[in-house]
């Protein structure tokens, strides 16, 4: 019984020490891109699972985007937005405006390999 009583003590400070660490900073569940917001953020959607998105992120990568010709809107003759396309504009406008400034990626290789593909 003890055993149980030190184990959900250390789970509720575990608990505690996570919410403190994520009210300094913003966070945002991305469905897309495995979660990764350098990813999503610098590339958008994964054009592995769409080929032709409706909009693409551009430089600096804080909320700024361009609508692709081939979709409707701009184009009333292109395609009509996915469901994906919509989701995933909504959660880039959402989440990368809250980057204080695009960063470079520093790691080795490709960022969207890092540590898998995504």
């Amino acid at each position: 019984m003890k055993k149980a009583i030190k184990v959900g003590i250390l789970l509720g400070l575990v608990v505690l020490f996570d919410l403190s660490a994520q009210s300094d900073g913003y966070y945002q569940r991305l469905f897309y891109r495995m979660d990764d917001p350098f990813v999503f953020c610098t590339q958008g959607q994964d054009i592995r699972r769409n080929p032709a998105p409706c909009w693409k992120p551009i430089p600096p990568f804080t909320g700024a985007y361009t609508l692709m010709p081939y979709c409707d809107p701009p184009n009333p003759y292109g395609k009509p937005w996915t469901k994906d396309d919509t989701l995933s504009l909504a959660q880039y406008k959402t989440v990368c405006p809250k980057a204080i400034s695009s960063g470079r990626w520093e790691g080795s290789g490709r960022p969207e390999y890092t540590p898998i593909r995504h």
